[in-house]
This record gives C-alpha cells, structure tokens and sequence, in this order.
C-alpha cells in the first residue's frame, strides 16, 4: 500500500505539490495561545513528508518562476517605504536597522566558522532563526550556481537549507517575541506600557485619529422650483458659485425624468433638485420659492468611493472643503502604510474619500487625481521588471579574484524595489492590485517551498542526524544575540527612545509577529512608526544574507 502510495506520489508532482500546498496553509492556521506556524513553515514540513516517497524529478524551472514572482512583490511592495526610508528625517532608524543586519551576519558567521557549519546549514540556520524565508530562495539559486559540484552534492546542500530553517524556526519566532515584548524593556530600563503613554503624548500621536476622519452626517435636500424663483434662468455653476461652492447638484429632475448635471444646465419652473452642502448654505439657499420634498427617488443618492493621489496642489484648507461637501475621508496611506493623521498628508500620499459622485469629482482636482484602483495587474510591467532583475543578477564583478553578483534572487528584488517605487509616483501606471501581491508573494513563495521540501525529503532523516542539537543552539544564539547589541547600539550611540528601537528591530527582522505583539501588548499602534522603515531595509539585507554565507563558508 505504501509503495504503491509513493509511486503515485513520485509519478503526479503537480499532485504532489497541490497536496503540500493545501495541507500546509492548513497546519500553518493552527494555534496554541498565540503561536502558528504560518503557511510557508507548514506548507515545508508537508513537502518533507511528501519527500519520504523517493527521489522526485521536479524540473528546478518551477521553483525559478514562483520564486521571481515572490521576490520581486516584495521589492514591489517595499520600494516606496524603502526609497522614502532613505529622506534625512529617518537616516537613525536605517542605520538601526542595518546595523542589525550587519550584527546578525557577523554573529553567524563566526558562529559557522567556529563550529565547522556547512554552507546549506548556514544559510538554512539564518532563514529560520531569523524568520526571513526568502533567504532560502536565494540561497537556492545561489547554490545551483556554484560551480564544481554535482547536481546530488546541490540536491543536498539545497536539503541542509530546507531542514536547517525547520529545525530554527520556531525559535526564531516565539523566542524573538517574548525577548522583545518582555525582555527587552528591563534591559533598556523602561515599562513598555508608559514609555508607550509618554511617546504618544509627546508627539501628539492620535490613537483614534481613525475616528476623526469621519464627518457629520450628510446633508442632503430636495426642493421643487416654484414659481417666481430667483433660480430660474440660472445655470448649476452660476448657482454653485454664488455659495461659494458650498452646495453641489446630485440629482435634477424635469417632467418627472432624471436629466444629466451639467455646470450650464439651466433651471425652469417645475425642476425638482437633489442638494448637498453645508447647513448655512442650505438654509439661506431655501428661502426662495422652493417646496421641500422627501419623495424617496429624489433622495435616493449612490455614493461612490475613490482613491485620491495627491499633488502639489493640494493644501490642508482641502480637507473642510471634503465636510463640507458630504465626504467622508476614510483613510489616508503613504507607500501602503496608514496615516494617523490627516493633516500630515503631503505630495505622493494617498487619500480614500466616499461621497455623491457629483461631490467627490468637484473636489478631485483640488487634491491631485484620481487613481487606478481596478482589479487587473498589469503583467506586462511585473514580467518586463523580472526580465531586468534577471539579467542585472547574471552581471558579475571581479574583486580580487572574487566574483560578485546578485543573482537572479538579488536582481529581481531590486528591480522590484525600483518598479514599486516608480508605480507609486505614476499610480495609474503598472498596478498591482493588494489581493494579487498577497497571492503573488504568498502562493509563490509556498510552491517555491513545497518543491524544495519534496526534493529534500530523500535527504532529511540523514541531515537532520549529521546537523544534531548544535544546529539549534547556534540558531538560537543567531536569534537573539543581534537583538541584545543593537538594542544598546539604539540607546547609547543613535539615542534612540525605547520605542523606537523595539519597533525598529521588529522591522529590522522582518518579524511582523513581534509588532503585533506590541500593539495588544500596550493597545497601541505607535510601533508601526519606526518598524516600517526597518522593515523596508531589513527585507532587502536580509535577502541578501543567504548567498553570502554561501559563498563565504565554501
């Protein structure tokens, strides 16, 4: 039964890899307290099981393909935060997070040497103990370069990667989290709860600022023209101008048939108009001959919602201009992030508005234009982006005999990097919806992971006896050791407060998990500050780190 299970597992991979796929998103949902695995460490642990079949023959064309989509949706996602990260105002919080890179590649490093860890153990110990699994696709495509070894001397290489970050991982996550949720704080002699009330107060950060962006209550009226009105003759504009722009047509109405809204349409006796504006406005607007009406089909407004990108013309007064025309700001983002405060906005930002359609196109071109939020990505701007990386990672410099590239992984990132910072300034140009970067980094990246999981399955009973208990006492000294010294590098040589240097190094790791224990920790979100420019350079270092020990311990 069992061999007869392997074989059908061996002869059907793309049976295989689905297999993998949907039992590790599966597992990776499970909880105990606050704790799971996630998708890409169960879709793993399922592709070594499924690996105990045999040795598979999986074409490595299929990792490149969903590895290049996911690295370069990272760049993507990362490069406005990064290349914003890069301004004077943040330059302490990318050296923390640098520095930290520096720190865990250093403390690895002499920890490899020490102890005679082989290249796959290196690069997988890193992975897992620093959470970072796209270190594993780069320390593959690393590994298929290197020349000198056979194909099965790659195969297991590729094995020590896969089970190296298993074996570290979990560490890397429940121990980064509690050092830095509990730890942390007594080492930097602080309470995280007031330290957290002090920060908020002393930059004015607005815990519910979510709340204020919301207006009062739409004003909206119609009114029957009647006869001997001051407003027949006139036209929408001409009366629109005369308050000031504080009153907008929605909705007008001759013979009982709704009519287009145009600015030169002129009113006769007898038109019923559907208003919004401000109360004072609505109030002396009415004292004209006009019979209110409450017909339903007349107050039956469709509002509409918009993203805003705003431009140089935008100014601050804009935003009464938005309460006074019925629309509610729902939310302001720069590079992906939330804005707490609205009135921080600036050039590049994005602003969300809902309201009437009539109102929200008048108040467009104060804030800039309209962006592209459609559901399509543009594949040909994603594809022509991952064309480039892939030929910036074949160029090769010699130092010292020594060659440097970036590879595929590393050229792809960073031309991702360069094509979402370049989206962003052109927002109606090469977009990438969010649920499609979610399926792109998710479903990418986890394929990529079920393919090495089978393909080191053969290998895993052996590697996991030759790495033995070092492997996880090296991982986690990997974990927290970086931790420790650059929470002191953050207090006494960047004076960084104590909030920033813990939301910084959950950014600078790349462990989300660790700024949302912070955030139910205090019930504040003021750690997304200094953890989004961190994240932006940690992702990038990081990445980086597979190959270079690679290379370095060969």
């Amino acid at each position: 039964m069992l061999k007869a299970l392997s074989e059908f597992l061996i002869n059907n991979v793309v049976f295989s890899i689905f297999i993998c796929l949907a039992l590790g998103y599966a597992i990776g949902k499970l909880r105990v307290k606050s704790f799971s695995l996630g998708a890409t460490v169960g879709t793993l642990v399922i592709g070594l099981i499924v690996g105990q079949a045999g040795i598979f023959d999986i074409s490595p064309v299929i990792k490149d393909i969903f590895f290049n989509l996911f690295i370069f949706t990272i760049g993507y996602e990362v490069g406005p935060a990064f290349f914003s990260s890069l301004k004077k105002s943040g330059i302490k919080l990318i050296i923390h997070s640098v520095f930290f890179s520096a720190c865990s590649f250093t403390i690895a490093l002499i920890l490899f040497k020490t102890f005679g860890v082989s290249p796959g153990e290196g690069a997988g110990i890193v992975a897992g103990a620093l959470t970072h699994s796209a270190i594993i696709g780069t320390s593959s495509s690393a590994i298929l370069n290197l020349p000198g070894l056979s194909q099965a001397d790659k195969n297991a290489m590729e094995a020590q990667v896969a089970v190296a970050y298993a074996l570290t991982y979990v560490f890397g996550t429940i121990g980064v989290v509690i050092f830095l949720k509990n730890i942390a704080p007594k080492l930097l002699g602080v309470d995280l709860k007031e330290a957290t009330k002090k920060k908020v107060e002393s930059i004015n950060y607005k815990l519910d600022s979510s709340e204020k962006t919301i207006i009062n209550t739409i004003k909206m009226r119609a009114f029957n023209i009647g006869e001997g009105s001051v407003y027949i003759g006139k036209t929408v504009s001409g009366i629109e101008k005369q308050y000031d722009y504080r009153l907008t047509f929605e909705k007008i109405f001759r013979e009982g048939l709704e009519v287009e809204v145009s600015q030169d349409f002129q009113f006769r006796e007898g038109d019923v108009i559907t208003l919004i504006g401000d109360l004072l406005s609505m109030v002396e607007f009415e004292e004209a001959h006009l019979q209110e009406t409450a017909e339903k089909k007349y107050l039956n407004i469709i509002l509409q919602r918009q993203d805003i990108v705003l431009t140089k013309v935008f100014q601050q007064s804009h935003i009464d201009d938005c309460s006074a025309n019925n629309i509610i700001i729902v939310s302001a983002l720069r590079a992906g992030h939330p804005l707490e405060d609205i009135h921080n906005m600036r050039k590049g930002d994005t602003i969300r508005l809902v309201g009437p359609m009539n109102a929200l196109n008048k108040v467009v071109k104060e804030f800039g234009y309209a962006r592209n939020t459609g559901i399509d990505t543009d594949v040909s701007f994603m594809s022509t982006g991952i064309i480039i990386g892939l030929l910036v990672g074949m160029l090769t410099l010699i130092v010292y005999n020594i060659p440097i590239t970036l590879g595929a992984g590393g050229g792809v990132l960073f031309l991702g990097l360069f094509f979402g910072w370049y989206q962003s300034r052109h927002p109606n140009f090469g977009q990438i919806p969010a649920s499609a970067r979610w399926f792109l980094k998710s479903a990418g990246l986890n394929t990529f992971i079920a393919v090495v999981g089978i393909t080191a399955g053969a290998s895993f009973v052996a590697a996991i006896q030759s790495m033995g208990f070092t492997v996880l006492i090296i991982g986690a000294v990997i974990s927290i050791v970086p931790h420790i010294i650059s929470l002191y590098f953050g207090k006494y040589v960047l004076k960084l407060d104590a909030i920033d240097i813990i939301g910084g190094q959950c950014g600078g790791g790349t462990i989300t998990a660790g700024l949302n224990a912070m955030t139910d920790e205090t019930g504040s979100s003021i750690f997304a500050i200094s953890y989004t420019p961190e994240y932006a350079v940690g992702n990038i270092l990081l990445t980086i780190l597979g190959p270079l020990i690679i290379v370095l311990l060969m």
